[in-house]
């Protein structure tokens, strides 16, 4: 079989199974699919690794050890602290052992077949009883196996791509912004999505280049949340303005739940709040007309506003909310989202 039907095999297998079309899962699975050939000098990969290649030769038969599905396996453990350290997405630590494992599958298909088992198992296997039908290198089978799964390829590229298919994802990997972010949090569902943001602050134009949790939209702006635990509104309107947002593969669960209040003290309302609690609603304060509230600080969104008769929260944290304590609510309804 050609390495480039190796590699549109593997490349499309990969994109099925783990619902990704990421350049660099992709890629990842392309290469890992050469890596059989490894074991004949007369294969491309042979020829630019001619040194391992050769000793290879030398000492197994063609189709034996590097066509094993151990070597998958052995593939997948080496890699697996990448994984575990959470330095990479488990999209790409899967991808080099199933683009192995997909390219030595599909070995087995030829006339020669392959040791999938070795070195347990010397046997050749193959699919297909008939050798008449088995695939030859180069032959009409060959191409004609290339194609369809160029095709498939292609089919699968534009449903998980979505939303516009092609020419949207392209946008999205290579020119992200807040917009995509936003479309990817309502796809999530109660799931904040880490997000790498590369921007300047309205307030000073310093540059940015942080990463934030975003956890809603307000119209076109993103609602993010940092490390230290402040909101910001990113986009055209908010407290940064960002030229890239890249969204990485770090997911939190959210876990939101509506209150009504009713005549409480807010000292043992805001007690009874979590740390991780961030209130949206509105709320009416008794003798609301002497609250004052604390200046906020240049760059920092307002999460707790003084209305006519109470105050309108927005993403307010249970420190945002202390300076309420000394007040009565009459009544209110919130929304509270736990991180």
């Amino acid at each position: 079989m050609m390495g480039v039907t190796h590699t549109t095999l593997s490349i499309t297998g990969v994109a099925i199974i783990t619902g990704s079309v990421n350049p660099r899962v992709l890629l990842i699975a392309a290469v890992a699919s050469q890596i059989p050939d490894l074991d004949t000098t007369k294969s491309w990969i042979g020829k630019v690794f001619y040194v391992v290649s050769s000793r290879i030769e030398e000492r197994f038969p063609h189709r034996s050890l590097t066509h094993s599905i151990f070597i998958s396996f052995l593939i997948a453990l080496v890699t697996i602290p990448l994984l575990l350290a959470n330095w990479i997405d488990w999209t790409l630590w899967i991808a080099a052992p199933l683009g192995h494992l997909i390219s030595c599958f599909a070995d087995c298909g030829t006339k020669l077949g392959c040791q999938f088992f070795y070195p347990l198992n010397h046997d050749y296997w193959v699919i297909g009883l008939n050798p008449n039908n088995r695939v030859e290198t180069g032959k009409t089978s060959d191409y004609a196996i290339l194609s369809t799964t160029v095709l498939v390829f292609c089919i699968t590229y534009y449903l998980i791509a979505g939303s516009g298919g092609i020419g949207a994802y392209m946008t999205k990997t290579f020119f992200p912004t807040n917009q995509t972010a936003i479309e990817m949090l309502r796809r999530e569902n109660q799931r904040a999505i880490s997000v790498q943001v590369e921007g300047i602050r309205k307030v000073d134009n310093s540059r940015v280049n942080e990463t934030y949790w975003a956890i809603s939209a307000a119209g076109s702006n993103l609602v993010a949340r940092d490390k230290a635990g402040n909101v910001f509104r990113i986009g055209e309107g908010g407290e940064v303005i960002p030229k890239r947002v890249n969204l990485l593969p770090d997911r939190l669960d959210i876990k939101v739940r509506r209150q009504k209040i009713e005549e409480a003290s807010a000292t043992e309302w805001v007690n009874s709040l979590a740390e991780n609690y961030l209130v949206t609603g509105t709320l009416e304060i008794e003798d609301s007309g002497d609250l004052q509230l604390p200046i906020v600080p240049p760059g920092m969104m307002a999460t707790v506003t003084k209305t006519s008769n109470g105050v309108y929260l927005e993403h307010a944290s249970r420190k945002d909310l202390k300076p309420l304590g000394e007040y009565y609510i009459l009544k209110g309804e919130v929304l509270i989202k736990q991180l």
